[in-house]
């Protein structure tokens, strides 16, 4: 297994799951491991919080530069309170990404200002049916949020979203990949 770790982050968030089976097709743009040489930062290219009767609704979308994919998550359930990773579960109105093997996320939006991901895909590196999984978990400073009152007829009492500027840059903390796991070869 290759494995990066920036040293502190990537000891203190490393990811080291059981890899689901692979997909029987990958929906994700051909990649390899050397997609990922130089891959320092992924990109949180949109980001709201909605604040309805129960509870709060994030959307986000990141981009994973090693792939080119852009992994949308939309209105899913979120917590808030900060410190903690959740799982990611679909929203009412849409899945989580069909790319995604797992998804994770980190919110810290009053103390810090932190957001993380951690994330598994796979690739089919140079062989599609034997797909690489990997697991990246990328961590970034969440600038000062701009709310506003919501659309009390569409349930959203409150509106929080990032200021018109630069894309937020998520470091990556760790990124490794293994070799999913291929059925037996039948023996004489």
């Amino acid at each position: 297994m290759v494995l990066f770790k920036a040293c502190f982050l990537g000891a203190l968030l490393g990811v080291n799951a059981a890899a689901a089976p692979s997909p029987t097709g990958i929906n994700n743009r051909s990649c390899s491991a050397a997609s990922f040489a130089n891959t320092t930062d992924f990109i949180l290219r949109e980001y709201t919080i909605e604040t309805v009767p129960s509870g709060s609704l994030g959307t986000f979308a990141i981009e994973n530069p090693g792939t080119g994919d852009v992994y949308r998550l939309y209105r899913v359930p979120v917590s808030t309170g900060g410190g903690t990773w959740s799982v990611c579960r679909a929203g009412d109105e849409a899945p989580l990404p069909s790319v995604l093997a797992r998804c994770q996320y980190l919110i810290e939006r009053w103390t810090g200002g932190r957001i993380g991901f951690r994330f598994q895909w796979y690739c089919d590196d140079k062989d599609p049916s034997k797909p690489l999984l990997f697991d990246a978990t990328v961590i970034g400073e969440l600038p000062n949020e701009v709310c506003v009152t919501g659309n009390a007829t569409a349930g959203v009492s409150r509106s929080c979203g990032l200021p018109d500027a630069e894309p937020v840059l998520l470091s990556v903390a760790n990124i490794s990949w293994e070799p999913t796991p291929t059925e037996a070869e039948p023996t004489d």
